[in-house]
């Protein structure tokens, strides 16, 4: 690391540390060829680290979210003498969403400078005037976004650029109309570099705050505000990188302090993980920038699918997202697929011919919207309760509808998937993307696969009969 780097770590350090933070006297930040500003054990520790020990502590004093601007300051506890006061009109603050109000007051203190309480935290962030280091697909440039083009990632990155376009004109407006000094200064380039920001590093309250904290917190908000309506940055913790194998856990403290537990044991020299949950490629694209490369022991690769049924049939008209996998979702690198397999029943669904890699609830899902009686769909749920290996000869013909819808679906997204050429990779966002297309055609092409191989027998089996 940079030596200048390194004096900004030391000062996010010692003034996260003032506050009440804390990092484990055995770690270390460090820069990684691959993952960037990274925590790891020091290669000069003189033991590994066992489970069960606190990597770092962040007190709620010097988070940065939506509450700060409501307050214009860092949180306390104690009580406060003066009055205090929101960090932008109240136009503003009642015309904004608390996600964007959040927004404009991180673009706010990175505009103050070392004046801001928070600048020790700011300075170590990736800076707004390289925007390489901090640019998610859906503020890229136009060429490198169409290198997405008919995936997952492309159909997101359109509806959050809407978002955000939309988020931002009606905000620096109001700024604008009120005469908020230095409104010119919110720029564009400002608000998507708050938006990468929270985007890839925020952390949800009812995660990471106890119920005492929470209580508090949504003291300062305004009446029906809910603790998940807004995230949180928390400096030094936001550091640790992503691995879906981490085990990990936080504790929460009273005080307001949020611990991250890490229940691996890591040896001197190695990096020490967080785990962001388990969220496919297409999510982890999305939303940090990121993809997790193939291995025997891991693949995160799927392909998400809306669901079939009708609007009127569900909750809040909102559709259901599956995931085709692949790997069958019984393969223990599956594990973000695995997390949705819930019961025996799921892994009886999965074990019929051709559909181990789609998930059990889209198995559910076409099922209803294929069946042609009451009495099929009894008879599925029956086979799937039940221990019989074989299939029974009333499933056949509606296990051939799902087999027959589910891989029209996927030879058609393949179909358009591979309409789109992509000549050449001429930047990191465009060569991220094309891995990314690689990975997920392969996703594509292994449920075809297997569809195929199970409706060639039932085929054959026609003729034989003379159906066809």
């Amino acid at each position: 690391m940079k030596e200048s780097d390194q004096s900004r770590f030391d000062t996010l350090k010692r003034w996260a540390q003032h506050h009440g933070a804390a990092l484990h006297p055995s770690l270390e930040v460090y820069e990684d060829d691959v993952t960037g500003y990274s925590l790891r054990v020091k290669p000069s520790a003189n033991e590994a680290l066992a489970p069960g020990f606190c990597a770092v502590a962040c007190h709620v004093a010097i988070t940065l979210s939506y509450i700060n601007a409501l307050i214009d300051g860092p949180i306390s506890r104690a009580p406060q003498n003066k009055e205090q006061r929101p960090a932008f009109p109240p136009q503003f603050m009642s015309s904004n969403p608390p996600h964007v109000i959040g927004r404009f007051f991180l673009v706010k203190e990175y505009l103050k400078e070392k004046d801001s309480y928070w600048w020790p935290y700011i300075s170590t962030l990736p800076q707004p005037d390289r925007v390489a280091t901090w640019a998610l697909p859906a503020v890229w440039p136009e060429d490198d976004i169409e290198c997405l083009e008919e995936t997952n990632a492309h159909v997101a990155v359109r509806e959050i650029q809407a978002n955000i376009k939309k988020e931002y004109k009606h905000a620096r407006k109001l700024l604008k109309e009120v005469d908020f000094p230095g409104w010119q200064e919110y720029s564009q380039l400002l608000y998507k570099w708050a938006f990468c920001i929270f985007t890839s590093r925020s952390f949800r309250p009812s995660l990471i705050l106890s119920q005492e904290t929470q209580d508090h917190v949504l003291g300062l908000t305004p009446h029906g505000t809910k603790v998940d309506d807004f995230s949180i940055l928390q400096p030094l913790l936001d550091i640790g990188n992503h691995d879906p194998t981490s085990q990990y856990q936080w504790n929460l403290e009273v005080d307001g302090t949020c611990q991250l537990i890490c229940n691996n044991a890591y040896q001197p020299g190695q990096q020490v993980f967080n785990n962001y949950g388990l969220k496919s490629n297409s999510e982890l694209l999305l939303g940090y920038g990121f993809i997790l490369p193939v291995t025997d022991t891991l693949h995160n690769d799927y392909v998400h699918v809306k669901s079939r049924r009708p609007p009127s049939t569900l909750q809040n008209n909102e559709l259901q997202d599956f995931l085709i996998s692949l790997r069958p979702f019984s393969d223990p690198s599956s594990i973000a697929g695995r997390s949705r397999v819930f019961s025996q029943q799921d892994t009886r669904l999965q074990s019929l011919p051709g559909l181990s890699r789609i998930e059990p609830g889209l198995i559910r899902d076409l099922a209803s919207a294929v069946a042609t009686s009451a009495g099929e769909l009894a008879a599925l749920q029956h086979w799937a309760q039940g221990t019989e290996e074989s299939i029974p000869t009333e499933l056949h013909e509606l296990l051939e509808r799902i087999q027959q819808t589910i891989g029209a679906k996927v030879q058609f997204d393949y179909q358009r998937f591979k309409s789109i050429e992509i000549e050449s990779a001429d930047n990191q966002n465009q060569e991220l993307a094309v891995r990314y297309r690689n990975q997920y055609e392969a996703v594509l092409e292994a449920a075809m696969d297997e569809l195929s191989r199970a409706l060639v027998p039932n085929h054959l089996e026609k003729l034989v009969k003379g159906e066809q």
